[in-house]
């Protein structure tokens, strides 16, 4: 048991430590820097973990905090940084795969000593607020903004409900023990994949496979991992497998669900996945959408709310990169693409306007 104990102390500290350099990522408040500095006082295990991952995590603003939180530390920014265009997106991966890494590869007898235990947990973000996090079993969730998840690991499975909100699942592969997110009224099941379940009501889904596969039920399903075998031998359209109705979706394709009915699965490009992913490098694109629709998802990010002089307005078509929560940019792009002015109504509420031509 002292082995058992000896690994659960050095994951408890490589998990705090990712939440903490996430956290310094999108900006620590002040009594987070103040809790920040008494949990890094406490061990030079922290302050080692924590800056090896911010080496890692290759950010530069990271690295420049904990200048100013710890000025005699010697922390080495990574100079080559500015050299590739998708750097902050790539070091933001390695990081994590790193966490998780280290986290599935324990010793064997750490992880059946795992699955022995009941763990339970909420995990939620505030509008605007993204939040990575690392599961016991080394599975990584990245919460969207005003997003809410409740987790529940047993013996036998691994259950998560996303009762509002996005979360892309990166899923440590255990044959035993089913991965299960409820959303709504369905249910996405899997064992070792990598998938993104975004929930815009209870009967409107959409899931999202980059990895491995999913399979889609009622959450009145219990789905074993025998089910879940059966299935990945069985065509995409099969049915009745222990009479089960399910759908299987694989790697690269995209399930919508509106009104609780499945539509027909959709293959998706490489552009398309960027595009309905961007979130999770903290972006938002837009090729070719109406712009209700884009400031719909825009709001999703801010509190600030948008108000369109005419129908006409509303449908106009935009495309572009936008950082996520940055209205201002936005209404400046309107400005110069579409000559779309805007007024102030209050505090959170913008007014859009297009100029006529003379």
């Amino acid at each position: 048991m002292s082995n058992v104990h000896q690994f659960t102390s050095k994951d408890l500290i490589l998990e705090k430590a990712c939440e903490w350099i996430s956290a310094i990522d999108r900006g620590l408040s002040e009594s987070e820097k103040e809790q920040f500095k008494l949990w890094m006082m406490q061990s030079t295990a922290h302050q080692d973990a924590v800056y090896e991952l911010a080496q890692l995590w290759d950010e530069l603003a990271v690295l420049n905090e904990l200048s100013s939180l710890f000025p005699h530390k010697n922390a080495k920014p990574n100079k080559k940084r500015w050299a590739f265009s998708s750097a902050i997106a790539a070091s933001l991966f390695a990081a994590l795969m790193v966490c998780s890494y280290l986290l599935v590869n324990l010793e064997n007898g750490y992880n059946a000593e795992l699955a022995k235990i009941n763990y339970t947990k909420i995990y939620k973000t505030k509008v605007g607020e993204q939040a990575t996090y690392v599961l016991p079993d080394g599975t990584i969730v990245q919460l969207n903004t005003n997003s809410l998840l409740e987790v529940a690991y047993s013996k036998g499975r691994r259950q998560l409900l996303l009762s509002k909100g996005e979360g892309r699942f990166n899923v440590a592969k255990d044959a035993s023990r089913p991965f299960s997110v409820m959303a709504g009224d369905k249910s996405f099941t899997a064992l070792g994949t990598v998938f993104n379940v975004q929930r815009n009501t209870s009967s409107d889904l959409e899931l999202v496979v980059t990895e491995g596969k999913v399979m889609i039920t009622d959450p009145s399903v219990a789905v074993s991992a025998n089910d879940f075998k059966d299935y990945q031998l069985a065509d995409n359209n099969a049915k009745n497998v222990r009479n089960i109705n399910a759908n299987i979706v694989i790697s690269g394709e995209k399930a919508v669900i509106e009104q609780s009915v499945t539509k027909p699965i959709t293959q998706l490009s490489v552009n398309d996945v960027q595009r309905d992913l961007a979130w999770q490098n903290g972006m938002l694109i837009f090729n070719g959408e109406q712009l209700s629709d884009a400031l719909h998802e825009v709001s999703r990010y801010t509190s600030t709310r948008f108000e369109l002089s005419s129908a006409e307005l509303a449908n106009i078509k935009v495309a572009g990169v936008f950082k996520a929560g940055d209205v201002e940019g936005l209404l400046e792009s309107l400005q110069t693409n579409f000559a779309i002015e805007h007024e102030r109504l209050g505090e959170h509420l913008v007014s859009l306007v297009q100029q006529t031509k003379s």
